[in-house]
């Protein structure tokens, strides 16, 4: 909840946070009517019926059900999907401001730890059922070559801009699938950027690479400089999977072409590998009107419309406000 005298309960504010499980029987009905028959309908609403659900999301729901309705007949709506760059919230600490400028991953309080490994191992194991999923999907085994490399990617053309990678575990000898984690040093900010640990990775950088290392993968950090654009898109074709962990408007801020970046990272996608998330995912799962393409399901309200212009505004508007109560 807000802090006292407050308005908002996002990260940073004083609030005070509850966490539940997943199996909190509080939300049973939410957790299972989510899960088992809105989720698998949620990217071919948007029409992105190829693209797997994003591997680190987050969806705000809202209950909507008048007070004193029971549990099981509440009816939780979507407020927003968040798709773009999501933080580890416990990894917070790790990422540099004024008051606490060398921040970096040994930061994060040994208490916390145990959930952030927690989570990252899930992100690990999520990232594998994915790939193995698609490569079985396409009938050919995996082979030595492809998944089994004997060192990771040679990544040695690409300019390093972070200071060391501390806290990341050790490689695997023989990566199942060989991944990259993308981020971006924006080079005009202070750190590089408000999300940045003090050796110019992101504050939670570490987490989900141990996470896919973990899980018997190779993840290698590596940063795009928007200068060695042709170089940088050469080398991650050597990847099976690449997540990517640019804040929007980092590329811009650093003197880059986000659409241009955007175009390869299509390129990338259609050419079979995986890009988590891709630019459309972000463009069209992150956008506002994607409420108004569930809002036949069980999350979403049937009068959720997006107008574009006045004439449309004004009548749509008093339409769905005589519809029902708010």
């Amino acid at each position: 909840k807000p802090k006292e005298g407050g308005i908002s309960a996002v990260g940073g504010t004083g609030s005070v946070y509850t966490y539940y499980g997943p199996n909190e029987k509080k939300f049973a009905s939410l957790t299972n009517n989510f899960a088992t028959i809105d989720l698998p309908k949620i990217m071919p609403a948007l029409g992105l019926g190829d693209e797997p659900i994003p591997l680190w999301w987050t969806s705000d729901f809202i209950n909507s059900s008048p007070p004193g309705t029971a549990a099981k007949d509440e009816k939780w709506i979507v407020g927003e999907f968040n798709c773009s760059c999501v933080g580890i919230s416990k990894c917070l600490p790790a990422y540099c401001k004024d008051d606490t400028p060398n921040a970096c991953y040994n930061d994060i309080p040994k208490k916390d730890l145990n959930e952030i490994k927690t989570i990252s191992d899930l992100l690990g194991q999520k990232a594998v059922q994915i790939l193995v999923k698609i490569a079985r999907e396409k009938g050919k085994p995996a082979v030595v070559g492809d998944y089994f490399s004997g060192t990771p990617v040679d990544i040695s053309a690409l300019t390093k801009m972070s200071k060391d990678d501390l806290g990341l575990l050790p490689q695997p000898a023989t990566p199942r699938f060989k991944t990259a984690l993308i981020g971006l040093y924006v080079r005009a900010q202070p750190y590089g950027g408000s999300d940045k640990s003090s050796n110019g990775h992101r504050y939670d950088t570490i987490p989900f690479a141990n996470g896919m290392i973990m899980a018997g993968m190779s993840c290698q950090l590596i940063h795009y400089v928007h200068q060695e654009h042709t170089k940088f898109f050469d080398v991650i074709k050597n990847f099976q999977a690449l997540i990517v962990r640019c804040n929007p408007g980092q590329i811009k801020a650093d003197g880059g072409d986000q659409g241009k970046f955007d175009d390869s990272m299509r390129a990338i996608r259609k050419a079979g590998i995986q890009v988590w998330p891709s630019p459309d995912v972000m463009e069209f799962m992150g956008a506002k009107d994607a409420l108004c393409k569930i809002a036949d399901m069980s999350i979403g309200l049937e009068d959720t419309l997006a107008y574009y212009d006045e004439a449309a505004f004004s009548a749509g508007f008093k339409k769905t406000m005589a519809f029902q109560p708010r």
